[in-house]
């Protein structure tokens, strides 16, 4: 693996008032609706910004104005003298829990999030690792995949209580010295809304389905040849989770700690271009209560299978564990099979003038181009 190092970005100077985080600093305290956030030290806000009492909480610096912001970079003040690292390593995914806390001392609880955008910076989709994922994801603190960014994972922050959040990176695809978060001028949004919709009355697991959407292609000098496949993965339960997709194979992929926020549908694109099975595994939410979904530890013993490894070489067509793949996973984790998954195979190539139309046999059989099915749906 190389080692070269990557900056997380520093911002420049934000405007008065601001929470300036470099590569993921607050930029703003916004004001939805009937939530007032008053100008003052980051720490001593009503919504409070500091370090979390953590190791990784030495990645937070109070700049001269009071504003919070996180530097992995050689612009850390605690690195002084001392034989730390300058950025985060290449081709890699890093994990820094409870960076950073967030305090309530307002007056009413608050559903808080990160704000997404559309600009937010991705790994390109023709990565081997991460493709179409987010270069920063900032989560719930130590629970890696349980994501804060976009209003659909808010979480709810009562008076009085503080949370940490932690982020991680991946730098699949980049060179030396590339700032992660150089696209959003290496600054994020906080949003806090005593209005936000983060709470249900009674509420239940996180309950996951999952079903073959389409199949991507790349353009190779006029000729279209398949890369993998696009899942489409739906949370009907009122709570977020974090969840991993398994897929055999062709080749068999292995994606591990996305999240999902409640009631939501998102698309996931593996590499694998023949899926013959797949399988999402998730626990059961952020908070403590109790599913009645079939666990992985129930779907071994049903269908014979002594562990994951031994799923991926007997539903797949050759014998082979996908890179990054654990040999099993936790007995108590929730399990669904991905469904309508066509027989047979899609199309290795279709020719430009036939595109994305696949041959009438295999989309009789179920299969369809990405592309083609963007435009129908």
């Amino acid at each position: 693996m190389q080692r070269r190092n990557f900056i997380l970005g520093l911002g420049s100077a934000s405007l008065a008032g601001s929470a300036m985080l470099g590569t993921g600093a607050f930029s703003r305290v916004e004001s939805h609706r009937s939530v007032t956030i008053a100008v003052a030290e980051d720490p001593d806000a009503y919504l409070g910004l500091d370090k979390c009492d953590t190791p990784n909480g030495s990645y937070v610096d109070i700049d001269d104005n009071g504003h919070l912001e996180v530097l992995m970079n050689p612009d850390n003040p605690t690195i002084g003298d001392s034989p730390l690292g300058s950025g985060v390593n290449s081709n890699s995914r890093s994990y820094f829990d409870n960076v950073f806390q967030l305090c309530n001392q307002g007056k009413e609880a608050v559903c808080v999030h990160i704000e997404d955008s559309s600009t937010w910076p991705r790994v390109p989709e023709g990565e081997m690792r991460d493709g179409g994922e987010r270069r920063v994801e900032f989560y719930l603190g130590d629970t890696p995949g349980v994501s804060v960014v976009g209003e659909e994972n808010a979480f709810l922050l009562e008076v009085g209580q503080c949370v940490c959040v932690g982020l991680m990176t991946r730098t699949f695809g980049l060179s030396d010295g590339d700032e992660l978060l150089g696209e959003l001028d290496n600054e994020i949004k906080l949003v806090a809304d005593v209005d936000g919709d983060c709470v249900t009355e009674d509420p239940e697991c996180a309950d996951l389905t999952a079903a073959y959407e389409c199949t991507t292609y790349s353009d190779e000098n006029g000729n279209f040849r398949r890369t993998g496949t696009r899942f489409r993965v739906t949370n009907n339960g009122d709570v977020p989770t974090s969840y991993d997709l398994a897929v055999a194979n062709e080749p068999g992929d292995w994606r591990e700690g996305l999240g999902i926020g409640a009631n939501t549908s998102q698309s996931r694109v593996a590499d694998a271009s023949v899926p013959t099975n797949a399988l999402v595994f998730w626990e059961c939410g952020l908070l403590d209560v109790e599913g009645d979904g079939q666990t992985w530890g129930a779907y071994k013993d049903a269908n014979d299978f002594d562990d994951l490894e031994d799923w991926f070489e007997q539903v797949g067509s050759i014998d082979a564990v996908p890179f990054g793949a654990p040999q099993d996973v936790d007995d108590d984790l929730f399990v669904a099979e991905v469904v309508n998954i066509p027989r047979g195979e899609p199309d290795q190539d279709i020719p430009e003038e036939q595109f994305p139309d696949m041959s009438d046999e295999v989309e009789a059989d179920g299969w369809i181009a990405c592309e083609k099915f963007d435009e129908d749906n």
